[in-house]
């Protein structure tokens, strides 16, 4: 893993830095001015997502670290296994949040309506309908309700072989669902909420098979 270290002698020194955008900050809770508790919730007032670790022989403010999401704390003299015990959890941390990022990018898709190409994620689709020659994307909203429906010229193939690898199923020639917004299926339908789609029987035995794989893989167990 490649990296790089950066030292400040103070706090103040770490703010009236511009390119102090790291990963990880030790820090000692004893320093003149400003001290590191002071430092700490400066910094999670623009930002949540630094990994704080403290390095002290200050123990008594070791239970003031939950106030600032500290990852942990150091006790001077620092010893080994403690030092690489909260590295390793700090690039645990970071190797999550780059796998949301790769998994936030891999949803990403471009829906294109004539001239105009519209960047969205493929979770905000709650399910895609075709009339003839046009394809109804229809949105979610971000406090969870139905939201706008955007109408394109295109083929069903054409969003199955976008969105298929992306959690959807098609449930009938006309509708193509996100797993993620099923709410309820019967033998007949698929319920997104209020929205009911057919189950055709065409589709039911492929439907029902990712349906089943997409329940098992959440740990909720295959559908009655």
């Amino acid at each position: 893993m490649e990296f790089a270290v950066q030292e400040y002698d103070s706090a103040q020194a770490y703010l009236a830095d511009p390119h102090n955008d790291c990963d990880i900050l030790y820090m000692d809770i004893d320093m003149p001015k400003m001290t590191g508790m002071e430092l700490a919730e400066r910094i999670r007032e623009t930002n949540g997502e630094i990994i704080l670790i403290f390095c002290t022989n200050l123990e008594q403010f070791a239970l003031n670290g939950y106030s600032v999401s500290a990852l942990g704390f150091l006790v001077k003299p620092v010893q080994w296994y403690s030092l690489r015990l909260y590295l390793d959890r700090a690039l645990k941390v970071l190797r999550k949040r780059e796998q949301r990022a790769r998994e936030a990018q891999a949803r990403r898709i471009v829906i294109k309506n004539g001239a105009v190409s519209k960047v969205t994620d493929a979770a905000s689709i709650r399910y895609v309908e075709v009339q003839q020659h046009y394809l109804f994307y229809h949105m979610l909203e971000r406090d969870g309700e139905a939201g706008d429906v955007l109408k394109i010229r295109g083929t069903m193939q054409e969003a199955a072989d976008l969105l298929e690898p992306r959690g959807f199923v098609r449930c009938s020639s006309s509708f193509l669902v996100n797993l993620e917004h099923i709410t309820a299926v019967s033998r007949m339908n698929v319920y997104l909420g209020e929205d009911v789609l057919p189950l055709g029987r065409t589709y039911k035995d492929a439907f029902t098979r990712e349906f089943s794989r997409f329940l098992a893989k959440k740990g909720w167990g295959d559908p009655c």
